[in-house]
């Protein structure tokens, strides 16, 4: 038997983000019901169920939700992904909540006409090019710490690629800038998401449209009426510190994802039946991109049937060394040598174009521009839950 544990009522392809929020039409397919997902699975679907509820706590046999419920697993995957503080949409827990907070984001990007952008990562890189085409006319500047654009896991070329699109399509870039407040007390409030919080959204002041001056690090001010930051995403896995450890913490102090070996299991060998996958888990940024957290998804049902062929049962109490030696048996391989040709990493510059570069990039330092569309896998999003 299979069981989804999900807080949200409804699938929300969070990959579609970006375009959800500049495209109404494309936002209204983003919300997905979970009442087909087992359909396809004939008399055995049956058996598979979906609990909407927040995880709380993982223990070595069951979960806690919030509310006081348990549920219990003889193996789990974990794959609770990032949320960002200033996207309070995606702490959203009903499809109703969260689109009335997407039109409220929206409503905000219309309004703006000099938009300001801080971090130049991969969510804040797609808005760039999102709203530059959607909106040619506004104003749109984007801040990152770093002197390229993206993470160190990928290629320079692959960066000035996406920088030089960028710039054709009137984005201003201020690289290596660190960009604060003029005013430090206009960002002090917290950024949870509580039914009061979310009543209030439309007043919430880092959506809210007006003028403001930001510093850069080199002391150059920057004035925009509507800055949003795309940083500071927090990985969720909070829910692990009631799993007992021996020496190494399970979620990394500095970053916050959960440990895990190539293989994907958790790095304490007592758990070799819990899997972690995509944004949530330790491996290089190069590996937190959609067509990743699949391959992943892929790899870890892999790992966990061939567990079950091993006949590796955690029920039985075993000490770590005889755990190991289980999952050793099992062999499951490493994710990280069987991914190197899966996949690539694509970052889309709105509807007409987009820069994909290999996974190798970092080694070959080569990066192609493409111009087709993208619908960000809705599609495979639909087809999976059978819609």
């Amino acid at each position: 038997m299979v069981t989804l544990v999900e807080q949200r009522t409804h699938y929300f392809h969070k990959t579609g983000m970006i375009r959800g929020l500049v495209d109404k039409r494309y936002a209204e397919q983003m919300f997905i019901p979970y009442n087909r997902l087992f359909a396809n699975g004939g008399a055995n679907g049956a058996n598979h169920r979906f609990v909407c509820a927040r995880l709380k706590h993982v223990h070595e046999n069951f979960i806690e939700v919030e509310g006081g419920g348990r549920v219990f697993y003889d193996y789990l995957l974990l794959a609770t992904g990032t949320e960002y503080a200033s996207l309070p949409v995606t702490q959203s827990s009903t499809a109703e909540e969260c689109r009335m907070l997407y039109d409220t984001m929206k409503e905000s990007i219309e309004l703006a006409g000099n938009i300001l952008f801080i971090g130049g990562g991969a969510v804040g890189i797609g808005l760039c090019g999102e709203i530059a085409e959607m909106y040619p006319n506004k104003s749109i500047t984007l801040a990152h710490a770093r002197d390229k654009l993206l993470n160190d896991d990928l290629s320079a070329g692959f960066a000035n690629t996406t920088e030089a699109r960028l710039r054709k399509m009137g984005v201003t870039l201020l690289l290596g800038e660190t960009v604060v407040p003029a005013t430090p007390s206009m960002y002090s409030s917290k950024s949870s998401l509580t039914s009061t919080r979310m009543y209030t959204f439309s007043q919430h002041h880092a959506w809210q449209v007006r003028p403001q001056e930001l510093v850069a690090k080199s002391g150059r001010r920057v004035l925009c009426d509507l800055a949003i930051w795309t940083t500071g995403s927090r990985p969720n896995a909070d829910y692990l510190n009631t799993l007992p450890v021996d020496k190494v913490p399970l979620v990394d102090a500095d970053t916050g994802r959960i440990s895990v070996r190539s293989s994907l299991q958790l790095t304490d060998a007592r758990y070799p039946h819990i899997f972690a996958i995509g944004d949530v888990n330790s491996l290089p940024l190069a590996e937190k991109y959609a067509s990743s957290a699949v391959c992943q998804a892929r790899h870890a049902v892999a790992g966990i049937r061939a567990l079950i062929d091993e006949c590796y049962d955690f029920r039985v109490k075993m000490s770590p060394t005889m755990a190991a030696d289980s999952a050793l048996r099992a062999q499951i391989p490493s994710y990280l040598v069987t991914a190197k040709h899966q996949h690539t990493v694509t970052v889309a510059l709105g509807r007409s174009q987009e820069v994909t570069s290999s996974l190798f990039a970092r080694f070959h330092g080569w990066a192609r521009g493409t111009k087709r569309g993208r619908r960000y896998l809705i599609d495979k999003a639909q087809k999976m839950l059978n819609y």
